[in-house]
């Protein structure tokens, strides 16, 4: 059954003169704060009557739980709304303190409301809508919400002072690892489910003419003003419908006609518009990025019309953070959006007339308001004085509030007198509506480029020298009315439709004040005094860190982690500001502001990602591999066999017989032209132009740093015809490289053509593959007709085939590329032929460890974005005195004078390999304390053909220089000895590759 709001008023009867009391006279409290047991009829608890405007659907009950209770909720209700609609006060705990916190601002700005939906941490419920079936959780409490041991922290907070953490746990330093464990346990909110199932996530680009940010009155009108010049327009705002604060305040027909109006207008002209969609960025040339649900926006607009109003933010006095403080807009919006009240007894402080238009909505939904604190000597509107007057509502004019107190929330407040002058007054309520303070929500204008500027007399951040492209319209631009709201959108919409220079959009008239000048509330004592809601940053904390030397406004912020929570300095960044100038004795102006930067509201690293759109490229012949039950792993882009039975008989076989791996990743490019060696002379370290026909050389690519970016083998094919290789995760940026230098103008008639899909290649290698490969080809593999590091056009099997004749395993080998169409058939003929001589096909995982043995480096693994190839233990390949200049010349000139700090170096050692992971750390011992990290493993196997494990390693040059030398690696807190191997570990003069 529903209450009637005529009813609702009467539930707790105000007995006259009782409500109100000067001095220290103080009431029972008539309505206990906090969370109660759910009953049956919970969902009406705080339920007004059905109203227009209100958006939730009273047809349609959603269950819900809370932790571990069950509440009922409505259709179209956020989880907050719910909750507080079934009386649950308590919706968090704070961050360092963990003091009870409930609803604040009810618009998603604050940290107060922030929830654990499943396995999704951090879920802001003032502004989420509740689902059937939904389990929710509360975040940063421990046993329980209601009874949460860490709230024992503030009873020891004045030795958790400000950048505690920069102070203690110093000494001694054996207990670190305790202590670490201690602070990281307590730290952070929610929780993270590294085994949850990745979600569904993609991007879209939009582009507009105009785009319109901010859906209220003056973002609406800026909107239908550029479609009617014949724009494209793209409106977004992040509510769930547009109207902006219409949509919360007292609700009006004509004003809910004029948005219909403006939608009907929009959705004719063809604009686009987007709803619960956030702008969290603007970038260069009006770039935005904007985030709905698991979807981010890339836009590019012409001009951008930012009418993304302004919202409260709470006060600073003494407890201000408990739950039943909140913001007046938070109280509409219950009120007027989901029919919920926030209270039964409630005061109101304001500064502006916004708070008396609250007191009147409220008595209006039944609520006992007992009293209002104005700042202001005068009072409000006539019409709302008149209508607190006759409810009995206590009129404090030149009041503000000092404090309030309860046990698990508000029980009473004190309201002050601004001057001082007058009896602090005590008021019983369960609740406080603040309306003292404005922000412009300005983030995005700061971002492009825009001055803000402190005014004083508004008490408000206010901006200047907007860029061009940039307008502003509505609140973001000061304090205006409804009416000059739409006219100012219309004024930005035409301007930026027309192209012309950006502004504000202001009217001209003198905008009225509506929000504070007071820093602190006079009187507040008895109780912590919040600044940052997220970071538990109180006053005193500010005056602290700015006593202590940290009086520059970014220091600050970085120091006492002032605005950076999960609000990022919405709630209380000017507020901080103004406390330093305060401590300062500068003035807010003076003192600036720290720097915005995107996002400007929190965005999930599945929405950054975005879609899981990698391209999996697969070999002509996968379907073998598969039907061979080849165990694939992932390599770049490709799908590669790992192994087919196990890695060490594909070992033994290359080593004793023959192998075949599929090499078809490999980048194969041909280079055809006149300029194709000076081409290749100015991109790799090696020379090129004395390369002979048919010969073959491996060479290694910098860039302008001398760091090493890809490396393969270059053939000449004939003179103006080249043939080259590159790794297989670097081929497409390969070939973007050499495309990009040739059009730069170092092509030279130079045609590039990337064969890396068209053509298949295959890998033959071991003692035995000149027997395999000679009965299928007339081309003569003697070693008198076909040396090693070769190249020579032969059909094999019918089949047209380059061969190159190189030796990445250590083995006579050769490498067979041709069409990708005749590959399996080729392939299937390959191992055939192979069967009878032991042959077996191997994987990448056998592959690793032949070219491990020959102490080959790969790209990518054994090198960095640091790595150059003097230090790689390649100089032999680098050439700094051949004639044609060539990219990374001059840094590895000044390398080489210089000499490596670190090399990458072999090593040995007697501990089994699948202990040895790759990336663990090469240490010198210490006498004392934690051992000097001085190195790291890139690459380690065991050698079934050495029995033993070997490795690559970086290593100081001095250490690195001698064979043999004992160094220390760090395994699972133990210290493992290894000894340096220079050279190859297997055939070290290569008499079998060259067989």
């Amino acid at each position: 059954m529903v209450v009637p709001s005529i009813r609702v008023r009467n539930v707790v009867p105000r007995r006259a003169g009782s409500t109100h009391q000067s001095g220290d006279q103080k009431l029972a409290v008539d309505c206990r704060h906090g969370r109660r047991r759910p009953t049956g009829d919970d969902v009406k608890g705080r339920r007004i009557e059905a109203r227009p405007g209100q958006v939730v659907d009273r047809a349609e009950s959603l269950s819900f739980q809370f932790d571990g209770r069950s509440y009922t909720g409505y259709a179209g209700d956020t989880i907050a709304s719910a909750l507080t609609a079934a009386g649950v006060g308590i919706l968090s705990r704070s961050f360092k303190y963990h003091r009870p916190r409930g609803l604040l601002c009810g618009a998603g700005h604050c940290p107060n409301c922030l929830v654990q939906i499943g396995d999704e941490p951090s879920v802001r419920s003032c502004t989420r809508p509740l689902e059937q079936g939904m389990d929710i959780r509360s975040q940063n409490a421990w046993p329980s919400l209601d009874n949460d041991l860490m709230q024992l922290t503030e009873s020891v907070s004045r030795f958790l002072p400000v950048g505690f953490y920069y102070k203690i746990f110093h000494r001694p330093r054996f207990l670190w690892p305790a202590f670490e464990h201690l602070l990281r346990n307590a730290a952070g909110l929610g929780v993270i489910d590294p085994q949850t199932p990745e979600g569904g996530y993609d991007k879209q680009y939009l582009h507009a003419d105009v785009v319109v940010v901010g859906g209220g009155p003056a973002g609406l009108s800026a909107a239908v003003a550029a479609a009617d010049h014949g724009s494209r327009v793209l409106l977004i705002d992040e509510n769930a419908d547009v109207g902006g604060h219409l949509r919360f305040d007292r609700p009006d027909e004509t004003v809910t006609e004029r948005i219909a109006q403006c939608r009907k207008a929009l959705d004719q002209a063809g604009a686009t518009i987007l709803t619960r969609t956030s702008v969290v960025g603007w970038f260069q040339d009006h770039w935005l990025s904007a985030v709905r649900g698991n979807r981010l926006y890339k836009i590019r607009a012409g001009a951008v019309v930012v009418a993304s109003g302004a919202f409260e933010a709470p006060p600073v006095f003494a407890g201000n953070d408990r739950p039943g403080v909140l913001l007046a807009s938070a109280a509409q919006r219950l009120l007027h959006l989901y029919g919920v009240i926030p209270g039964q007894r409630g005061v109101i402080v304001t500064a502006s007339d916004a708070g008396w238009a609250v007191a009147v909505d409220l008595i209006e939904a039944g609520v006992d308001i007992v009293a209002i604190a104005d700042e202001r000597p005068e009072p409000g509107p006539p019409e709302q004085h008149e209508t607190l007057t006759t409810a009995g509502v206590v009129i404090h004019q030149g009041y503000t509030i000092s404090a309030a107190r309860g046990a698990r929330g508000v029980d009473e407040v004190d309201l002050v007198p601004v001057d001082g002058t007058a009896a602090k007054q005590t008021s019983r309520c369960d609740f406080v509506a603040l309306s003292t303070s404005w922000i412009p929500s300005a983030e995005l204008a700061t971002m492009a480029g825009a001055r803000s500027h402190y005014d004083e007399t508004l008490a408000e951040m206010t901006l200047e020298d907007l860029p061009e492209g940039i307008f502003l319209a509505g609140r973001v631009a000061g304090p205006c009315t409804a009416e000059q709201e739409w006219i100012q959108g219309s004024a930005a919409g035409t301007a930026a439709a027309a192209g012309g220079p950006s502004h504000d959009s202001t009217t001209g008239t003198t905008p009225i004040p509506r929000s504070s000048q007071i820093v602190v509330s006079p009187g507040s004592a008895g109780d912590k005094r919040f600044v940052c809601f997220c970071e538990d940053v109180t006053d005193t904390d500010i005056e602290t860190a700015v006593a202590e030397g940290y009086d520059r406004i970014e220091l600050l912020k970085r120091y006492s982690t002032v605005g950076m929570g999960p609000c990022q300095g919405r709630m209380c960044g000017l507020n901080s500001i103004r406390l330093c100038a305060q401590n300062t004795g500068q003035s807010v102006q003076e003192t600036g502001r720290t720097t915005g930067r995107p996002p400007v509201t929190p965005v999930s690293l599945g929405a950054l990602a975005g879609q899981k759109m990698e391209p999996v490229q697969l070999s002509a012949i996968h379907d073998w591999h598969v039907g061979h039950e080849a165990r694939l792993m992932v390599a770049g882009p490709w799908m590669r066999p790992e192994h087919y039975g196990t890695p060490e008989d594909e070992v033994r076989a290359v080593r004793e017989a023959a192998g075949l791996i599929d090499v078809s990743p490999l980048g194969k490019l041909k280079l055809t032209g006149p300029g194709v060696a000076t081409l290749l002379e100015r991109l790799y370290v090696n020379p090129w132009k004395d390369l002979r026909r048919g010969r073959v050389r491996y060479g290694i690519m910098c860039n302008d740093e001398g760091i090493i970016l890809d490396d393969g083998v270059c053939a000449r094919i004939s003179d103006h015809e080249w043939y080259v290789s590159t790794t297989s995760t670097g081929a497409s940026g390969t070939v973007e490289w050499m495309e990009w230098w040739r059009q730069s103008g170092w092509g030279d008639g130079v045609h590039i053509t990337d064969m890396t899909e068209t053509h298949a290649a295959f890998n033959l290698a071991g003692p035995l593959s000149r027997q395999i490969l000679q009965p299928l080809t007339s081309r003569d593999l003697s070693h008198g007709k076909f040396p090693y590091m070769r190249a020579r056009r032969a059909e094999v099997a019918g089949v047209p085939c380059l061969l190159l004749r190189i030796g990445f395993t250590g083995e006579l080998g050769y490498e067979i590329h041709c069409p990708a169409g005749y590959a399996r058939y080729l392939w299937e003929t390959l191992i055939e032929a192979g069967i009878p001589h032991g042959l077996l096909p191997f994987g990448v995982e056998a592959q690793r460890v032949l070219r491990l043995e020959k102490g080959h480096f790969i790209v990518g693994q054994d090198t960095d974005a640091l790595t150059d190839p003097l230090a790689a233990d390649a100089p032999w390949a680098v050439r700094l005195d051949k004639d044609e200049d060539f990219l990374g010349r001059r840094a590895l000139t000044r390398i080489s004078e210089a000499g490596p700090r670190q090399r990458l170096v072999g090593f040995r050692t007697r501990r089994r390999a699948d202990a040895l992971i790759e990336g663990l750390q090469v240490v010198r011992p210490a006498d004392r304390g934690a051992p000097e990290i001085i190195g790291w493993i890139s690459s380690c196997r065991y050698s079934p053909t050495l029995q033993e494990t070997i490795g690559l390693c970086w290593l100081p040059t001095k250490l690195a220089e001698q064979q043999d030398t004992p160094f220390h690696i760090h395994v699972e807190g133990q210290l493992e000895l290894a000894h340096v191997h220079h050279g190859p570990f297997y055939d070290p003069q290569g008499e079998r590759l060259r067989s």
